[in-house]
């Protein structure tokens, strides 16, 4: 009996590997062949380990600290989708052997720009001005009253509130940010529920709202990357993500409708 399983062990293995391959060929037949959003995204999601592990290999070997590991993946990531959009599988060459030097290059030539101050106080701030521009739009009508304007007052800094601790949480890669200062025990335990709530109350978003949040906090791509992937436009990816904070901040105070994994 025990011999029958270890034989079927690598068999097995082998069998899912080639169901794997097989998956990932028909995706990028698809893709080539009808320029797919669908295709395009899941070719990315595929590969986006990949990139991130690219990201962190330079990141270890990098000889300054004034660039943090979420530009370095940022910047990865962007290498990535330029790298898919490129790549023609018909020339025989693997896909990590043709994007490893473009997403190496897309990193290394965006540190050397962030490594100028003002260059990356300008990334930063860009970043902090579209989330702003997104839940300030609608927000507030010209002939507002004080109530009104309270009100508006109060969403926009739930929302900024929300992005903030999403930015904090790093739930996607934990192990891949640079260490920070230990944390009391009743920090670490009431930050751990405060994530698993928030991942929690992620994973319960409608899907697109959902990748939203994934793609600009989890992976740090800004909005106009965003749309690229998901070909719509940038106004609509920056609506999406007012509707998903405000959707988030809902789940969030009826802890009923957030379905907790267990």
């Amino acid at each position: 009996m025990t011999s029958m399983q270890d034989n079927e062990g690598p068999q097995t293995e082998t069998r899912d590997q080639d169901s794997h391959g097989a998956a990932r060929d028909t995706l990028w037949k698809t893709f080539v062949s009808t320029r797919a959003t669908a295709a395009r995204e899941a070719l990315f999601l595929h590969y986006l380990p990949y990139a991130r592990a690219l990201a962190a290999q330079l990141f270890a070997q990098r000889h300054r600290d004034d660039v943090e590991f979420n530009d370095f993946r940022q910047l990865a990531l962007i290498g990535l989708l330029e790298a898919v959009d490129r790549y023609d599988p018909e020339h025989r060459a693997a896909f990590e052997t043709f994007c490893t030097p473009r997403v190496k290059g897309a990193v290394l030539d965006g540190v050397q720009k962030l490594t100028d101050g003002q260059e990356q106080i300008s990334f930063i701030r860009r970043m902090q001005r579209e989330r702003l521009n997104s839940l300030k739009a609608g927000q507030l009508p010209e002939d507002a009253d004080k109530h009104q304007t309270l009100h508006a007052v109060a969403n926009l800094a739930a929302g900024l509130a929300i992005g903030y601790m999403l930015d904090e949480t790093s739930m996607l890669a934990p192990s891949e940010n640079a260490p920070s200062p230990e944390p009391s025990p009743w920090q670490r335990i009431a930050w751990r529920q405060t994530k698993e709530r928030l991942l929690a109350a992620v994973s319960s978003m409608p899907e697109r709202h959902r990748k939203i949040i994934q793609y600009h906090y989890f992976n740090g791509l800004p909005f106009d990357q965003i749309a690229s992937i998901l070909e719509l436009s940038k106004a609509r990816i920056s609506q999406m993500h007012r509707d998903a904070l405000t959707q988030l901040r809902d789940l969030i105070g009826r802890p009923d409708r957030i379905y907790m994994k267990t």
